[in-house]
């Protein structure tokens, strides 16, 4: 008689290979989704039957969502989608595409459970090692903000011999090499965690959003 995969299994299979897709061990894969290691493990080895909400969210961790009836890639912008995000200047001094780089980071602000598949695929090389490096550097500072292992791309994209810093006054440059981040440092990238990373700009809005949410609720009550 043919025997058929039941549909239990189904999900099982696919978190199971998302999350080899992308090399994320258990238990990373439950920290980005905010869902405890022992629970994931179960599932991916069809001891338990996930809800909905809890398929949806280990699926999101690896950058896919739940269609009709299998999942798909989310439209997520990944490290490997910004390798053409610079430029050389006249004068031979490469520059990033600073707002690209804003709209990742702000992205992963946003959705931390979509820090993994966002650095882990590894870009092709830039053509620019100034760029390479800031890529991994950005990858490194993501990884360890949220607690899994650091892409093993990076290892190949060699920081700088000569630091990369912008232009300005020596106040600003030593103020950018002040708030680096240490991976930014490490790469020899002189560059102030704020020119990419606009947390507190965000979190700024956030509250506003609060405050505007509170006194709309106020104003119903009257």
């Amino acid at each position: 008689m043919e025997t058929r995969q039941t549909t239990i299994e189904s999900p099982a299979k696919w978190i199971r290979e998302a999350r080899a897709d992308l090399g994320l061990s258990v238990r990373e894969l439950g920290r980005l989704a905010g869902i405890s290691y022992p629970t994931v493990s179960r599932i991916e080895n069809g001891h338990e039957e996930p809800r909905w909400d809890t398929m949806q969210r280990l699926l999101r961790a690896t950058g896919r969502s739940l269609g009709s009836a299998t999942p798909r890639p989310m439209p997520i912008v990944r490290l490997a989608d910004l390798t053409r995000e610079w430029r050389t200047q006249r004068n031979g001094r490469h520059e990033p595409n600073w707002t690209s780089l804003r709209l990742f980071a702000d992205q992963l602000h946003l959705h931390p459970e979509f820090t993994g598949a966002a650095i882990l695929p590894a870009p092709r090389r830039a053509g620019s090692r100034f760029f390479d490096s800031l890529l991994a550097a950005i990858a490194e500072k993501c990884a360890d903000d949220v607690g899994i292992r650091r892409p093993a791309w990076t290892k190949t994209r060699p920081g700088l011999d000569t630091p990369w810093e912008s232009l300005g006054t020596p106040r600003i440059l030593q103020r950018n090499r002040d708030q680096a981040p240490p991976q930014f440092m490490a790469r020899g990238l002189h560059i102030s965690e704020s020119a990419i990373f606009r947390t507190h700009l965000l979190r700024g809005d956030a509250a506003g959003a609060r405050r505007r949410d509170n006194s709309r609720t106020r104003r119903r009550t009257r």
